[in-house]
């Protein structure tokens, strides 16, 4: 039998229950190292959940700072690359907390989310992205 364990401090996050499913897949998947390449079709059948659903979930955990995912090609051996799974790093839930407290704001506190350009967009509701 195995196991894994995710800070308490996730339910500080509020995530939806998709995004808190996504995100304790990765985790399972993730290990000790912190990283792992499960393909989106691995992790919607893995859930029951439709492939659209777990790509609007992880863009939400990296959004929310939980975790980082790095785009992967391969080579095959007549030499054409293609893309390959993702590479999801897990982040720290504190780090993530700092970020939903610095950026997110919360019911009507001020805030907002972190572009890609590192500014600021403002935002009036809880980060529920």
């Amino acid at each position: 039998m195995s196991y894994f364990r995710i800070d308490n401090d996730i339910f500080s996050l509020h995530l939806d229950t998709y995004e808190f499913q996504v995100y304790a897949y990765l985790v399972s998947c993730a290990g000790k190292k912190g990283e792992c390449w499960p393909s989106t079709n691995t992790i919607a059948r893995a859930l029951g959940m439709s492939q659209s659903t777990v790509i609007s979930k992880i863009d939400s955990l990296v959004r929310r700072q939980l975790i980082d995912k790095e785009r992967t090609t391969r080579r095959s051996k007549s030499g054409k690359v293609s893309v390959a799974n993702n590479h999801y790093h897990m982040r720290s839930v504190a780090e993530a907390i700092v970020a939903h407290e610095r950026f997110g704001g919360c019911h009507g506190e001020p805030g907002g989310t972190l572009t890609d350009e590192g500014d600021i967009k403002e935002q009036d509701e809880c980060l529920a992205i």
